[in-house]
C-alpha cells in the first residue's frame, strides 16, 4: 500500500514511527493515509492546515475531533457540521467514545481506523500468530467491496474470520447474513439465497442488502445455481424465483470451502467464470497444528467463557497444558473448544486436569488410523469422571443444561459435517438412532441437510 504524499509503504512508516505503538488509518474513497500516532496526548482531526490529521473532505469541519491517547484511545466531536459515529451512533458535541483497535470510525463522511503497528512492543503472542498476520492484511482488504475467499480445514475458524472481516469494514453497521450452501435442501436452496416472488419472502442476498453475506461451503452449491449467483455478482440485482424484475442490491460476498476450489474448477464440478469472481482476495487459514503457540492461549479462552455462564473459574494443569499442546487437533480450533468446554462440564474442582479433557475423547478422529473392525460412537450424552455419579437433569443449574444443550447442537453439527450432510451415516456416529437424529434437528432449528446417498 503506498502513502499518497511520501511515497512510502505502509510497512516503511509504521517502522518509522517516532512515537507510540500505533497507527491511524485515514480512508477517503481510493486514498490512504497512514499517520504514526504519538503513545500519549491529543491529536486535532480536521480540515484546517493547523491540525495534526488533515482531511481534505468537504464532510469533515475545519476542526471536526480530538483524539485523546492513551492506554486506550478516545475520540471527542468538538462541534462538527457532519458529526462523528462510533459504533453506528453519532457522538453528541463535546463528548468521548472509546475506539477499539481495527473497528471503523466516521468523520464526517470519512473513515477512520486504529490499528497496532509492526513490530509494536505492546504486540501480544496472540497478535504475532499466523492468523494475526492474516488478520491485518484481512483490514486492508476490508475497506473495499473486492470479493472474499476463506480456504481452511474443517474448524479452522472460517466463518469467525469471516466475521472478522465485516467488523472491520464500512458494513459493519449492517447485516452480516450467513448461508450455508451445504446445510439447505437443493429444491429450498434457491427461493433461500434469492427469494420468492409468489411469497413474497426476499432471499438471503437481499437480507444482506448494505451488509456482508457469508457462503459457507461454497463448492456445494449446485451448478443450476452458480450460474445465477454469478449474475447477481456481476449486475448487482437479485431476482426473486418467479420474478422477471430486477432488485439493486449491495452486497459484499465472502465465501469459505475445505476443498481445492482451483480443482473443482478443473473438474468441471466449479464454474471458472464464478470462482475468479469469488476469489477477489483468498485467505488459506492455517491448521491449528501449525499453529501449536496459540493453542493454550486459546484453551483459556475458551474455558474461561465456558465457565463464565455457571459462575466459576478454572486453571489447567500442567498435564493438561502438555496434552493439550500435544495433541493434533484434527478437528481445528472446533474440536479444542468443544473439547474445553466438556471439561469445565466435567471438573468438580478449579483445576482442569487430564482426565477431564480426555473422557470421552475418541482415541483417534481419523477413522483410517483406528484399528480394523474399530468404530467410534460419540456417547449422546457426557460422561462423569471416574467415582461421580452422573446428575439428573433436574439436579442440573439451567446454565448448565443450556451450555449442555449447546454442545450437543454442536456434536450433531460436526457429526453432519463429517459426514457430508448423510443423516444415517451422521446418528451412526454419534451413537443414536436416525428418528432420534431427526428429531434432535428439529428440536434445535437445525435445517435438514439435501440428501446425499442415503
Amino acid at each position: 500500500m503506498i502513502d499518497d504524499e511520501t511515497g512510502a509503504t505502509t510497512e516503511q512508516i509504521d517502522r518509522e514511527a517516532p512515537f507510540g505503538d500505533r497507527v491511524l488509518l485515514v480512508i477517503d474513497g481510493a486514498a490512504l493515509q497512514v499517520v504514526p500516532m504519538p503513545g500519549a496526548g491529543t491529536l486535532t482531526i480536521g480540515r484546517a492546515s493547523k491540525c495534526d490529521v488533515v482531511i481534505d473532505s468537504g464532510s469533515v469541519s475545519r476542526h471536526h475531533a480530538n483524539l485523546l491517547l492513551g492506554t486506550e484511545v478516545q475520540i471527542a466531536d468538538v462541534g462538527s457540521s457532519n458529526g462523528t459515529t462510533v459504533d453506528s451512533v453519532r457522538l453528541p458535541p463535546n463528548t468521548t467514545a472509546k475506539l477499539t483497535i481495527g473497528v471503523p470510525f466516521l468523520v464526517g463522511a470519512v473513515t477512520l481506523m486504529v490499528q497496532n503497528r509492526a513490530g509494536s512492543r505492546r504486540e501480544t503472542a496472540a497478535k504475532a500468530s499466523q492468523l494475526a498476520a492474516l488478520e491485518q492484511s484481512a483490514a486492508r482488504i476490508a475497506i473495499g467491496k473486492l470479493a472474499v475467499l476463506i480456504v481452511g480445514e474443517t474448524g479452522v475458524g472460517k466463518e469467525r474470520f469471516a466475521e472478522r472481516i465485516h467488523e472491520m469494514s464500512p458494513r459493519r453497521p449492517a447485516s452480516f447474513v450467513r448461508i450455508n450452501c451445504s446445510a439447505i435442501s437443493e429444491p429450498l436452496l434457491e427461493a433461500e439465497l434469492f427469494g420468492s416472488d409468489q411469497t413474497g419472502k426476499p432471499g438471503m442476498l437481499e437480507a444482506a442488502d448494505g451488509g456482508t453475506a457469508f457462503l459457507s461451503d461454497v463448492d456445494q452449491l449446485p451448478q443450476s445455481l452458480q450460474q445465477k449467483l454469478l449474475r447477481v455478482l456481476e449486475d448487482g440485482a437479485v431476482r426473486r424465483v418467479g420474478s422477471a424484475r430486477a432488485r439493486a442490491i449491495d452486497v459484499r460476498v465472502i465465501s469459505s470451502t475445505s476443498k481445492d476450489l482451483q480443482g473443482e474448477v478443473d473438474q468441471n464440478r466449479f464454474r471458472r467464470d464464478l470462482f475468479f469472481r469469488i476469489a477477489g482476495a483468498t485467505f488459506v487459514l492455517p491448521a491449528l497444528r501449525e499453529r501449536k503457540d496459540e493453542v493454550i492461549p486459546l484453551a483459556e479462552q475458551f474455558v474461561a467463557s465456558a465457565a463464565g455462564p455457571i459462575g466459576r473459574s478454572f486453571t489447567l494443569s500442567e498435564d493438561a497444558r502438555q496434552w493439550l499442546s500435544s495433541h493434533d487437533w484434527p478437528g481445528n480450533i472446533r474440536e479444542l473448544r468443544n473439547a474445553c468446554e466438556r471439561a469445565v462440564l466435567l471438573a468438580t474442582g478449579p483445576m482442569i486436569d487430564l482426565h477431564h479433557l480426555t473422557v470421552g475423547f475418541p482415541t483417534e478422529a481419523d477413522p483410517n488410523k483406528r484399528p480394523p473392525g474399530q468404530r467410534f460412537r460419540s456417547s449422546p450424552t457426557i460422561p462423569p469422571p471416574m467415582g461421580i455419579s452422573a446428575p439428573s437433569a433436574a439436579d442440573m443449574p439451567t446454565q448448565v443444561r443450556a451450555t449442555v444443550a449447546e454442545l450437543e447442537k454442536q456434536r450433531i453439527l460436526e457429526a453432519l459435517e463429517r459426514c457430508a450432510g448423510n443423516q444415517t451415516r451422521a446418528a451412526e456416529m454419534l451413537g443414536i438412532s436416525r428418528r432420534t437424529l431427526i428429531n434432535r434437528l428439529d428440536e434445535y432449528g437445525i435445517a435438514r441437510p439435501r440428501k446425499r446417498d442415503e
